[in-house]
């Protein structure tokens, strides 16, 4: 497993993690570690070296959004592996079906996904990074999204040129990372409704 980089919580700052709320806020933190860069991914320890979490660092009050509060690794098949659970959960609650190819496939900490939304319109996915960290890893994000749903997406559009926070040393541009403008006449599908 990779070595990801630690964040140590002030004494008595650990509740709310121990109560499984996905933030970490920046006063918590009693110590960051020298080349710590926005959008790395940290494992988030109690004062007294208690694991708590793996989630991406974010300059900014909410300085931590947690993944897993569990050890694991993020990558290629954690995305796969989360998103699979959220499809399934929409299919669970029939909205995956015929008549309804329109949902929001992911809605972020909801998801066990801080700072990601993913939109289904049919054969379209709109995916919308809210952290540096997934902003990072949405080509990972975009490969996971074809597996999970079978290839029955022939699109992927990222739109995060607005979401991300405006600071962020990053130079975020909308774009397709699956497919392209060409071809876009698929309908979407919502309670019956085209």
């Amino acid at each position: 497993m990779e070595q990801y980089k630690k964040i140590k919580l002030k004494p008595k700052k650990e509740s709310s993690l121990k109560r499984f709320h996905p933030w970490v806020f920046s006063g918590a933190i009693a110590s960051l570690p020298d080349n710590i860069e926005e959008g790395d991914v940290v494992e988030v320890y109690a004062n007294d070296n208690t694991f708590l979490g793996v989630g991406h660092y974010q300059i900014g009050t909410i300085a931590v959004r947690i993944l897993s509060f569990k050890q694991k690794e993020i990558d290629a098949s954690f995305f796969e592996e989360r998103l699979q659970e959220a499809y399934q959960m929409r299919e669970s609650i029939n909205l995956v079906r015929a008549d309804n190819n329109t949902y929001r496939l992911v809605h972020g900490e909801g998801d066990m996904l801080a700072g990601l939304i993913i939109d289904i319109y049919g054969a379209l996915a709109v995916v919308q990074a809210h952290s540096v960290g997934m902003h990072m890893s949405r080509h990972m994000i975009a490969t996971a999204l074809e597996a999970v749903l079978n290839n029955s997406i022939e699109h992927i559009y990222y739109k995060s040129e607005g979401t991300l926070p405006y600071k962020a040393p990053i130079d975020p541009e909308d774009s397709f990372l699956l497919g392209g403008k060409h071809d876009l006449t698929k309908v979407a599908i919502e309670n019956n409704l085209k």
